[in-house]
């Protein structure tokens, strides 16, 4: 996974694909599936504190925790897995935000 440390990196890696709303992509039909957050935990993609951010085709969702947005990718058509494929702190996120008046 590869963790995110500027607001450069971040731009280039929120233009890799078009960003769609959240609700593009549904997880509920996914369970008990788990992804390994920036965080060092692994979370549920139906994990009632984790939220969903945004969604990526083909099966990319961007997801938030307390500490930390995880861009996952879901590979699989009958056994889905995981794949994190970057991570930034929620602090660097705010500030970006924050900076851009966004």
């Amino acid at each position: 996974m590869r963790i995110i440390k500027t607001e450069e990196e971040y731009m280039l890696a929120m233009q890799e694909q078009p960003p769609m709303p959240a609700s593009v992509m549904k997880t509920g039909g996914y369970f008990d599936l788990a992804f390994e957050c920036g965080c060092g935990q692994m979370h549920g993609v139906n994990d009632p504190t984790i939220q969903q951010i945004a969604s990526f085709k083909p099966v990319k969702i961007l997801f938030k925790c307390s500490t930390h947005y995880t861009k996952v990718r879901i590979k699989g058509i009958f056994k889905q897995t995981c794949i994190s494929e970057w991570t930034i702190e929620n602090k660097f996120v705010a500030k970006f935000v924050k900076e851009k008046g966004l």
